[in-house]
């Protein structure tokens, strides 16, 4: 049977009539592929690669977010166009997809040529990007293939272009990094310039006999000296004008260091504290140290010297290193892992083991890592028991997020509706008081599920934001307790303030503004204020409350503490502070509370940087 040539595309979602349905739409145009879940889904993917996946959200097992998130970060299925088909249009909902690096968003129920239009749109650009990295792949692959390093400079010294070898050697992975950096000023030490720039300057001059060797260092990303043995040829045009250099480099550095250290073997050898041996080419020991003998349990040298090693090892291990060890050793002429020994009284331990090749044989060093491999196996036991309290935590946060504040909903519906058809006194004072009590319980519940979110949150999405704009907004929001309280907002802010911040920032001010109006007293004044503070602004809102102790303006920002918790009238969880605290460190400012100088009252604070 033939393959069809049409673009593939995979439709993903629990409900199967809705599957059905985008089948319908598309399948004249794509081959279709269908899945009814998360797991399914990503077996499909990785398996078959389609060319654009249509992604419902709302899935029991694992939720469309984490199905993208998975996609995106496979360097295999990375550039699939993903977009996510949902009922959710939250402004919260939009930012988790974005987090998810989805491609493109479509609101259920899915319009027939907007779905087109989106699908014809990303597979464009799709085929675009393939072709494009096809043809890069064909030309750098002839470059790849070397082993050694490849560089071409321009007459100036810049780099113009660097195989994957010369990456690896220099210690980068991204060409981008090292295309157009020159070469001297960035990778050669400074004691070594002079002499590269005579054979670069040499290799230039010589265009009929133009093949230079020599050896210099260069310095890699991780700031280490390797030594290089450099040819170089000079590049020339169609009429013989030189254009650039086209360098090849080895690393030798091993070699020379091998050979360094060979000349101090035997002072080296018999201070280490590190086992050390050298083998001739049929595996007998020639040399040992004490310290080698000591780690397998034998009283001195002689003891091994003139035996083979395999004498040291089980026979499975020797038919390890003899079928997998070995043979990376005689194609590297180097090894370094991990080996099991046995020692003199018969007991086996973890050993690491260094291989490098020398005179036909080799040299082997060789530590004790059984208390590392006690260790590593004791952090191994504290890491699963992490990931399960972090599974935990992570548990108890979706049942405050969603079992318990579903049914603390439907309360609080209920109880409105009674308390507004209820005419007696009694009745109703009491429906008033579950009323007031289910709204502390749900604001409860989101604030703890919010400061759990970003407890886990290292780092957001940042961009330039008007914080005069966020402010006045965040004000309207307050005008229904405003009016309540007779409370005025005198608003110092500027036309604008552009500010590197994500729109989570809103909830800060939120925050200080809500507190301000709880704690106040009525027909007082709240001031909104923004300042230039240097490379920063700093948010300042002013009440006339009853102000903070000193000793207690640290605590304020603790989570659950709460300082006015003899107001029986203000509701809270005390996470707010500690949620707003949190969101200005990932923003990387700083927060805090002063009195107010102008009387009675307090002055909370907050830092962005300015965009």
């Amino acid at each position: 049977m033939e393959l069809s040539d049409k673009p593939r595309i995979l439709v993903v979602d629990d409900e199967p009539m809705n599957v059905e349905l985008l089948q319908a739409y598309l399948q004249l145009d794509y081959e279709v592929l269908s899945a009814y879940n998360g797991r399914e889904a990503l077996d499909i993917v990785f398996r078959e690669i389609p060319d654009l996946v249509l992604l419902d959200v709302m899935m029991p097992d694992i939720n469309g977010y984490q199905v993208c998130e998975q996609i995106k970060s496979s360097e295999k299925t990375r550039f699939i166009p993903v977009v996510l088909v949902t009922a959710l249009s939250g402004r919260e909902d939009r930012l988790r997809g974005m987090e998810a690096k989805a491609d493109d968003f479509l609101t259920k129920p899915v319009d027939r040529l907007e779905l087109k239009m989106r699908v014809n749109s990303l597979l464009r650009i799709k085929d675009l990007h393939d072709n494009l990295v096809r043809e890069r792949d064909q030309a750098q692959n002839y470059l790849d293939v070397a082993a050694v390093m490849m560089l071409v400079l321009d007459t100036e010294q810049n780099i113009t272009l660097i195989n994957k070898r010369g990456l690896e050697i220099l210690g980068y992975t991204n060409e981008g990094d090292v295309l157009g950096q020159n070469l001297l000023h960035h990778f050669i030490p400074e004691a070594s310039r002079s002499e590269m720039e005579k054979h670069f300057t040499s290799a230039l001059d010589k265009i009929e006999c133009n093949i230079n060797y020599y050896e210099c260092p260069v310095v890699t990303k991780q700031n280490e000296q390797l030594v290089i043995s450099w040819y170089s040829k000079s590049l020339t045009d169609e009429v013989g004008n030189v254009k650039g250099i086209l360098c090849s480099g080895m690393d030798v550095t091993a070699q020379k260091r091998a050979a360094e250290k060979l000349r101090e073997q035997n002072r080296a050898m018999e201070a280490s504290i590190d086992g050390m041996a050298i083998m001739n080419e049929k595996g007998t020991f020639t040399y040992v140290n004490d310290a080698h003998a000591s780690i397998f349990g034998y009283n001195g040298p002689d003891e091994i010297i003139g035996k083979k090693w395999e004498f040291l090892y089980n026979d499975s291990e020797i038919e390890r290193v003899a079928n997998d060890v070995l043979s990376k050793f005689n194609l590297k002429g180097k090894w370094k892992g991990e080996l099991l020994g046995k020692k003199k009284d018969g007991s086996t331990f973890f050993h690491e083991v260094s291989l490098t090749a020398f005179d036909k044989g080799m040299i082997c060093v060789v530590r004790d890592i059984s208390e590392r491999k006690e260790v590593e196996s004791r952090l191994n036991q504290y890491a699963s028991q992490l990931k399960s309290s972090n599974e935990l935590k992570d548990l108890f946060t979706d049942i405050l997020r969603h079992d318990l504040l579903n049914p603390a909903g439907v309360v609080k519906g209920f109880n409105d509706m009674l308390l507004e058809e209820e005419v007696d006194a009694n009745k109703k004072y009491k429906l008033q008081l579950i009323g007031n009590n289910v709204s502390r319980l749900i604001g409860m519940i989101e604030s703890a599920a919010k400061f759990a979110r970003l407890e886990d949150t290292d780092e957001l999405d940042f961009k330039s934001m008007d914080l005069a704009a966020i402010i006045r907004n965040v004000i309207q929001e307050f005008e229904p307790q405003l009016t309540e309280k007779n409370i005025t907002i005198d608003v110092k802010v500027g036309k604008s303030h552009p500010a590197i911040v994500n729109p989570l920032i809103d909830g800060v001010f939120v925050n200080f503004i809500s507190n301000a109006i709880k704690y106040g007293p009525s027909d007082s004044v709240v001031v909104v204020e923004v300042q230039d503070y240097d490379g920063e602004w700093k948010v300042m809102v002013t009440d006339s409350g009853e102000g903070i102790p000193d000793k207690d303006k640290q605590l304020v920002f603790n989570r659950f503490k709460r300082l006015g918790e003899k107001k029986k009238a203000v509701k809270g969880s005390g996470l707010g502070l500690a949620i707003a605290q949190r969101i200005i460190e990932l923003h990387g400012g700083k927060i805090g509370v002063n009195d107010n100088p102008a009387g009675k009252g307090s002055i909370f604070w907050a830092t962005v940087k300015k965009a």
